[in-house]
């Protein structure tokens, strides 16, 4: 459990944990961009970010803990950023499997509403 709460310590497993969710949100990024509506590339660049984002977040929140918390509110805070990054994912996931996913969502704060 220490691992998980304190990730950006965890060692070499949470630097992989952290690189393999930057090569998943470099990667998913153009491949959900160009891909069409409802594709099946589409629809797995959505997945991907449903891992990547909240793994990213989580590891990267952890370091700014660390780096701005004092040591004794260490613990709680990091519990809380462990909660924000399940909410996170559990909100992305809900986005993907009952809504029009990640990139729609993301899509559609650039379209004009329909008049």
């Amino acid at each position: 459990m220490q691992r998980i709460l304190a990730a950006d310590t965890a060692g070499h497993a949470g630097l992989k944990a952290h690189e393999y969710a930057s090569y998943a949100l470099a990667g998913a990024t153009p491949v959900a961009i160009f891909s069409s509506k409802d594709s099946l590339l589409r629809k797995t660049a959505d997945f991907a970010f449903s891992l990547a984002i909240p793994i990213h977040t989580h590891i990267c929140m952890n370091a700014v803990v660390s780096d701005y918390i004092p040591r004794a509110a260490r613990g709680p805070v990091r519990v809380g950023v462990l909660g924000m990054s399940v909410i996170t994912y559990l909100g992305i996931m809900k986005m993907n499997l009952s809504g029009p996913g990640v990139t729609e969502t993301v899509k559609g704060l650039w379209r004009r509403p329909q008049a």
